[in-house]
């Protein structure tokens, strides 16, 4: 809607993302770069994904008038993202939040003191929802502020607050 050169007018443009393996399993050698992804079986899987998607949306292969279909092999090659994986890493279960990227250094701490570790390999993963570096910015605070410290300040915050309705209701009784 705001890119009017992104589909024509009153049309828009889908974008649909599916993972898939960037070496086609029996395919080696073949295809793109030898990953098996040749355009015959991009158009088979993306052919595919829009039959599901029809179960949801019916409308949906009537309504494309153009498609554009990038393997991962394409994707890693157009990004520089090393196997197509411009999450950094698999975005599988074994690869998902307490052991994103590794279960050592899944907090954004690093085993280099003061150094942390953010962007699309950290928890929560790709996307551009920021929440990596907000994650981060969280831990490194923290390690620049120990807890102690901030529930000292916050117990004696609440004593200053306490003692000063205290002052205000001791000087609204004597007036």
């Amino acid at each position: 809607m705001l890119d009017p050169s992104m589909a024509p007018e009153g049309k828009h443009t889908l974008w649909i993302e599916f993972f898939a393996p960037y070496q086609v399993e029996n395919a080696e050698g073949t295809g793109l770069h030898g990953t098996g992804w040749t355009d015959e079986l991009k158009s088979k899987v993306a052919d595919r994904v829009i039959d599901k998607l029809a179960e949801y949306a019916p409308n949906v292969k009537n309504a494309i008038i153009a498609r554009r279909v990038e393997s991962p092999a394409e994707l890693g090659e157009r990004l520089g993202a090393l196997k197509g994986k411009y999450y950094h890493i698999d975005m599988s279960l074994e690869q998902m939040v307490f052991f994103r990227p590794l279960p050592e250094i899944a907090n954004y701490k690093t085993p280099i003191e003061g150094l942390f570790l953010t962007g699309a390999g950290t928890h929560p993963g790709g996307s551009i929802s920021g929440m990596p570096g907000r994650n981060c910015a969280r831990v490194f605070l923290h390690t620049q502020r120990p807890i102690a410290q901030t529930l000292k300040e916050a117990r004696d915050s609440m004593k200053q607050t306490a003692e000063s309705v205290f002052r205000v209701f001791q000087n609204t009784e004597l007036s």
